[in-house]
């Protein structure tokens, strides 16, 4: 009876033209493994270094990591990029040796490239959004780093941007916008600039010690904006009534310059900012606050800066008034409109909805009132004009210039 070849030892099994076609058949008996079976832990994890560095493999990879720890305590990992063990461990020594060098020296032991960071810092100045924290601010933000930044530093490595990568960005900055930024705009530039910069250093791509050149923030000299002086001020809220009862092809034409004079008159007695922070206003961010014997209107605002309190000049309580009265959805007078907390838009029509800008009807107006342009200066003057004059008045008042940097301009 003949044996059954299978029955037999599998080293018996190889015969000697096999032998012939592979030198190491030893070799390759051990590395035999049964199909579909689950590897050891002793053939997925080694140690080196006297226990210091591991070698591992994820559960679903064959390819060998490596993690390790230095003087921090904290793990770090790597891929070794290698299937085979041996070639593993070189490039785990070469890895652990950079490491500990690195770690001495201050160095960053990952680094990135500005790209990558700034895609971190978008996705950071998301979530502050999302949670209301200076809103406008991250919108500049993240608009300079995807038009300008990224574009230009993206596949740059952070250790690699020097003082002369930085000069050529300025000047290539400068001819995508066709003239010399102004200040204020070289301003957001670096900050933004600075926002990646940041990040880079607090998650570990960068070392704080390592210098990198910073962006410029010289550039032209802002120009003033245009006020009204105070005889301008009585002018046009003198002036103001009149144009709003006057004649109008339309009930929105109407509609609109009654608002727009209630408008006027609040961002006059506030300093609150044209736009977005005063458009979204609701009648349950306005109320009453007592300070001894006298009681003041106060106004939550949210807006460029995040959000803060307003205190209101007397004569913005009969502009809310008029508004209250006025308004459909509100329909009452202004201590009631006040207790009701309304989530209702401030600065709207009687039937509730928004025009969508006001500043061509503000232009209108004071072309009429022939207050269009600032007398010393020649400068057309605009609705942030009225901020800007609220401020001045202020100073001239006496009011400390430190309260009116906490309202930022």
């Amino acid at each position: 009876m003949k044996p059954n070849p299978k029955s037999q030892p599998i080293e018996q099994r190889i015969t000697p033209s096999q032998l012939d076609q592979d030198p190491t058949p030893k070799n390759n008996i051990y590395q035999l493994k049964l199909v579909g079976g689950r590897s050891s832990d002793s053939e997925r994890l080694h140690h080196m270094r006297d226990g210091c560095v591991v070698l591992y493999k994820r559960s679903q990879s064959t390819v060998w990591q490596v993690r390790f720890k230095l003087f921090d305590l904290k793990w770090h990992s790597f891929t070794t990029k290698h299937k085979d063990l041996e070639y593993a461990r070189r490039v785990a020594s070469t890895l652990y040796d950079r490491a500990r060098f690195a770690e001495e020296m201050g160095l960053p032991l990952q680094t990135k490239t500005f790209g990558v960071v700034a895609q971190a810092c978008v996705k950071q100045m998301d979530l502050e959004i999302e949670q209301g924290l200076k809103v406008r601010t991250c919108l500049d933000y993240q608009r300079v780093i995807r038009k300008y930044l990224i574009p230009f530093f993206g596949k740059y490595n952070l250790t690699n941007i020097d003082i002369a990568t930085v000069r050529k960005f300025e000047l290539w900055r400068n001819e995508q916008m066709g003239s010399v930024p102004k200040a204020s705009t070289l301003m957001t530039h670096a900050s933004a600039y600075s926002r990646v910069i940041d990040l880079a250093v607090e998650r570990g791509w960068l070392s704080a010690n390592t210098p990198v050149p910073r962006l410029s923030r010289r550039g032209k000299k802002s120009v003033a904006r245009p006020g009204f002086t105070a005889e301008e001020i009585r002018k046009l809220l003198a002036f103001m009534p009149e144009w709003a009862e006057s004649d109008a092809h339309r009930h929105t034409g109407r509609q609109i310059k009654l608002l727009l004079r209630d408008y006027v008159e609040i961002l006059l007695a506030t300093g609150m900012r044209a736009g977005r922070e005063s458009l979204n206003l609701l009648w349950q961010h306005v109320e009453w606050y007592q300070a001894g014997d006298l009681r003041y209107l106060r106004i939550w605002v949210s807006g460029k800066t995040g959000g803060r309190w307003l205190i209101a000049k007397h004569r913005a309580a009969e502009a809310l008034e008029r508004l209250a009265i006025r308004q459909k959805t509100v329909g009452m007078n202004l201590e009631a409109a006040i207790a009701a907390k309304l989530p209702v838009k401030v600065f709207a029509y009687d039937d509730g909805t928004q025009p969508y800008a006001f500043q061509g009807t503000f232009k209108r107006m004071l072309a009429v009132a022939g207050l269009s342009r600032d007398s010393s200066s020649g400068q057309e003057r605009t609705l942030y004009s009225l901020r800007h004059t609220y401020a001045t008045m202020e100073l001239l008042a006496g009011t400390d210039i430190h309260t009116l940097v906490e309202l930022p301009l």
